[in-house]
Parts: C-alpha cells; structure tokens; sequence
C-alpha cells in the first residue's frame, strides 16, 4: 500500500514538472528584438554596459529624444551620438551653434558624412567586416575538420594556436596620442570600417592605425566635437574585447554638467510639446496676460463655480401684498390712513370680543371698558378711538411711531382675553 502511494506521489510530480516544462516552451516568451546601438539595451549589440558605466562618473546622464534644434540652453553639458541615421544639414547646422556656445559633442560613426570639420577618405584594404571574419570562421572550422582526420591527437593544441592566429590577425595596432591617454603598453582593437580621418587642419588625432586616423577632436568656439570612427567599440558585446576599453574611456574623462544620449537619430524620437513649440518670451508674456486676467476677474467681484438663487427671489410671501401697501403707504405719506386703518381693525376685534359696535363713540367703549380691564388701559383706549390730532402737514413720523406701538399694545391685550 505505501508502495502504492509512493509511485503515485512520483507520478504526480513528474506530471507537474512535464506540464511547466511543456507550457513554458509552448509560451516561451521571446525578448523584443531592439536596433543596435541603444543605449537602453542589454543586447550585445546595445551600449547600455557603457551608459551604466558612465553614469556613474558623471553627475547627470540622461536621453535625449528632440531634434538637435531644441537642445537645452546652457553651457559645460556634452551630447553623444552613436553611429546616427538621417542626421540632416540642418542638425549639423544647429549642434555646431550648440557647440560653439560652450558645451561639446561626441559623434561614433562608421562612415561620416556632410561634416565641414573632417574630411573622409576610402582606404584599400581595410579591415576584415562582419561577413569576411564569417567566412574566413568557415574556412577555418573547415580546416580544423581536416586536420582533425589527419592528427586527432594534436586536435587541443591546434586550436589553441588558431584563435591566437584570428586574434592577431583581426586585431590592429592602436597608437594614440600623448596628450590622450597615459596607458602603457601596446594598445589594439578590431576595426570594422574602411574610412579614415583625413589629416591636417585644426583637427587633433587622438587614435590612429596603420591606415590612418580614427579619432579626431575640432574646437569649435568655446566647445568641441570629437568624431570616432568605432562606433562597435561601445557596444556590450565587444567593448571588454582587446583594448577597446582603454581606448574610448578617456573621451568621457571632462566632468560636464549633464550628458545626452542621443536617441532621436535611432527611430526613437518624441516631438516637443506644446509650450516646447513656441518661444519662451511668448509663453512669459501669454503666462502673465492669464495672470493678469484673473486678478481682474476676482476684483470685480466674479467667482467659478456654480450659480445659487436666492430662494427670496424666486418664492412669493405670503404677506408680500401687505409689504407692498405698505411700501405704497410709506412713499405717499399716507400716515392719517393707515391710523384709521389700525383703528378699525381695533373696532372689530372690540365687536368680536365684547359685541360692542364698530360706530360706538370713544366715550361708550371707555364705559364698556371700565368693568373689564384697569382704568389706566381705558383711558389709552378711549384716546386710541379718538380722531388723531389734525396737522397741518400731517401726521409727523414720531406721532405716527409711537401712536402705532401702542395701538398694538391694545390689540395684543384683548387677544390674550
């Protein structure tokens, strides 16, 4: 029985491991093919292993994604562009303004063209490319087959002498100048293109093989540009490889204030974005018109935001016609009458309460008053039933104040009975 179990426990795990296994090399997943030369890629043919490097020597390196006209302002900062595409005259034109402000440029390019400060010349015979050193591998792994029939006993040793023979053979010797770098030694490295710097001018040849010279740096103004015709040197996959190294590092020797990767001539490029479009003194102006405008919208009293009515303005009152009487009353002085208005209002309550008639005289509602409240009250009663004193210009406001308070005296008195 727990024989039994244990083949089916083994069984269980082996079916578990052939299903990962399987899934995974059904749904491999396959890594993005990148172009050569980005500085963002591990590839081998990528140069992020030199970015890395760089970054940490410098204070900033960032990339740079714009057209060569929209290169930051400023001085002491250093652009890097690796073996470009479709760079225009117009971008020559405007990193040279760059340049000549005080800041610098390295251009890695195979086969440079259009570049006032260098001329170019073909030589023959140039190194080995990427396709011979394939087919030359072939004949030699042909070789090998060969010899391997012949004396397989000598088969280690052969091979050993070969690869020494294609390192010579591919590699060449590098001299440099004194001003350039200090490393001792014989200095080699793999060149894979058939130009060559010409000579002369204003130019300072940092390397050069026996076919001529593969580094140049120009001072162009308060800035330079330097143009290396190795651009492979730089890539992750050749740049530990002979003295490959030694040879470009010290081009990245100055401390600058930024670096830029150039990777807008890679297919990479971003367009600038709407402020970027226009110029800074018109974006400052637009900015303070829009300040302006608001600070005159807030003193004249305008807000953002939602519209409340006020409920007054949109529900009737209910005594709002009384209001207006009033109003009506008020404007045209109307005192005299709104006083015998009161006073027949008093005459009716007196109806109601007491059933004394509304054209009784003051004199008959101060007897009828005098069994049912104080005689001070019907005193202030008899006066208040009483015609008010006749003016000439009317009734006077303090009159009229003080005659209407206690009239409602009176009415708020017989009430609560």
């Amino acid at each position: 029985m727990t024989k039994g179990l244990n083949k089916l426990h083994v069984g269980l795990a082996v079916s578990i491991v052939l299903f990962f296994a399987l899934g995974y090399w059904v749904a491999k997943p396959k890594l993005p093919d990148l172009p050569p030369y980005l500085s963002f890629s591990a590839d081998v043919d990528g140069t992020k292993a030199w970015k890395e490097l760089l970054t940490t020597k410098q204070s900033a390196v960032k990339e740079w994604r714009l057209d060569w006209k929209h290169l930051p302002g400023g001085t002491s900062m250093l652009l890097v562009a690796i073996q470009p595409s479709a760079v225009t005259k117009s971008d020559r034109e405007h990193l040279l303004k760059w340049v000549q402000a005080g800041n610098d440029a390295i251009i890695f390019d195979r086969e440079p063209q259009g570049w006032a400060s260098w001329g170019t010349v073909r030589v023959d015979g140039g190194a080995l490319g990427t396709r011979d050193a394939v087919g030359e591998q072939e004949q030699q792994v042909q070789q090998e087959k060969q010899e391997k029939q012949v004396k397989q006993e000598n088969q280690e040793n052969q091979e050993n002498q070969e690869k020494q023979v294609k390192q010579v053979k591919d590699a060449s010797t590098i001299r440099v100048s004194a001003d350039y770098t200090s490393v001792e030694g014989t200095l080699t490295g793999k060149v894979e293109t058939s130009y060559r710097l010409q000579p002369g001018g204003s130019g300072l040849a940092l390397f050069e093989d026996e076919r001529g010279v593969l580094a140049s740096r120009v001072q162009e103004g308060a800035g330079s540009i330097t143009m290396v015709l190795t651009p492979t040197w730089l890539q992750n996959g050749t740049i530990d490889e002979a003295s490959h190294f030694e040879l470009i590092w010290p081009l990245f020797a100055k401390s600058w204030d930024a670096v830029w990767v150039d990777e807008t001539h890679h297919g990479y490029g971003t367009k600038p974005g709407l402020l970027a479009v226009y110029p800074a003194w018109l974006v400052l102006a637009s900015a303070q018109l829009g300040l302006a405008l608001l600070l005159w919208l807030w003193l004249r009293g305008k807000r953002f935001g939602p519209v409340h009515t006020p409920r007054a303005w949109t529900v009737r009152r209910g005594d709002e016609g009384v209001h207006a009487v009033a109003a009506w009353y008020e404007r045209l002085g109307y005192r005299r009458e709104a006083l015998a208005q009161q006073q027949l209002f008093l005459r009716q309550l007196l109806y109601q309460r007491w059933g004394l008639s509304p054209s009784a005289s003051a004199l008959q509602a101060a007897e009828a008053a005098r069994g049912r409240m104080p005689e001070a009250q019907a005193a202030q009663l008899m006066r208040l039933l009483a015609e008010p004193p006749a003016e000439s210009c009317g009734v006077s406001t303090t009159a009229f104040v003080q005659r209407t308070r206690e009239m409602g005296e009176m009415i708020a008195y017989l009430e609560k009975e």
